[in-house]
């Protein structure tokens, strides 16, 4: 069960988050009986989250004392966004939330949990590295890093796509490599933390069959092999796009999934002229490189169409005869 902020106090709390107003979110939370662990019911992000990406904040120093708060007082940084990814996974990607993702390594921050990609805090430090940092900044990063290899990450761990961070370390600067190769050597013990992951609603028309579709009809790595499995996948990259990243990596790539989903569903000749309709000006929201899409409604309606054209359409495809990458 989710625990959600209760409603009377949801716009104080979010607007004192959103202000950096550390007295008055204290004041709230304490004397409401919040849970720290609570969520937003509208993003559906932990309070912590909420925190961390604040843009209300721009003292980082500021940040980092509410943050402290709240993981002194029971604040889980490895509670999942209902998007798929936790507050270690935002803060390893931005080079100014660097002394927050140090902080969440001291609270039981998880290296090796996954975001949605399956994706580690490693992978992403790798990859990320040296956020094209010098001197005295490089240093505090190649710290970070250290701790995260000291707390057992596991390099060999692949995404859903098949990379490693191991793999990243390859393409990476040699101190950093000299780093890896030292802390390896000491042999240092992962401590897997057992965080709770809450179930998150759903306004899908058909969830067991679009759970089946994720489970079974979209592998671990590369193109499905349906076009069902295909236009899922495709619809979750985009959603995690906009979502995660603001489209700021929005590419060629994303636009073709894009096209690629609104040609397999208005041409299927079971959609009625009203569904094209819906469904065209549906995907014209997620083609916008410059206008993220960031409400559920749409992601929730191409779902269930998907649903519809997979309960319809009987054809087997067998190989991977189309290319998106």
């Amino acid at each position: 069960m989710i625990k959600l902020i209760p409603e009377q106090y949801k716009r104080q709390l979010l607007s004192a988050i959103a202000k950096g107003d550390f007295g008055n979110i204290i004041s709230i939370i304490e004397q409401n009986k919040i849970d720290i662990n609570a969520y937003d019911d509208y993003s559906y992000s932990p309070i912590l989250m909420e925190v961390l990406t604040s843009f209300g904040i721009k003292d980082e120093n500021d940040r980092l004392k509410i943050l402290r708060y709240f993981l002194e007082n029971g604040a889980d940084p490895n509670l999942n966004c209902k998007s798929g990814y936790n507050s270690l996974h935002i803060a390893v990607q931005q080079e100014n939330l660097i002394k927050a993702l140090d902080l969440f390594l001291d609270f039981g921050g998880d290296v090796n949990c996954t975001d949605k990609n399956g994706a580690t805090i490693a992978y992403w430090a790798i990859q990320s590295f040296p956020w094209r940092s010098e001197g005295e900044q490089r240093q505090t990063h190649l710290n970070v890093l250290e701790k995260i290899f000291m707390l057992g990450a596991n390099l060999d761990l692949a995404n859903k796509f098949g990379i490693t961070p191991r793999k990243w370390l390859e393409r990476t600067s040699e101190d950093v490599q000299q780093l890896a190769e030292k802390c390896e050597k000491l042999n240092p013990i992962y401590n897997p933390i057992n965080t709770n992951q809450p179930e998150f609603p759903t306004n899908y028309k058909y969830p067991d069959l679009v759970k089946h579709i994720r489970t079974n009809l979209i592998p671990v790595r590369g193109e499905a092999e349906t076009l069902e499995g295909e236009m899922l996948r495709g619809l979750d990259i985009l959603q995690d796009e906009a979502y995660r990243n603001g489209n700021v990596n929005y590419s060629k790539t994303h636009k073709a999934f894009a096209e690629f989903i609104l040609k397999n569903l208005t041409t299927f000749n079971k959609t009625s002229n009203e569904d094209v309709e819906n469904i065209t000006t549906a995907v014209k929201k997620l083609m916008n490189p410059k206008k993220p899409y960031l409400e559920d409604d749409v992601y929730d309606y191409l779902t269930d169409q998907i649903c519809v054209f997979y309960n319809n359409d009987k054809t087997e495809v067998k190989k991977k005869w189309w290319k998106l990458w």
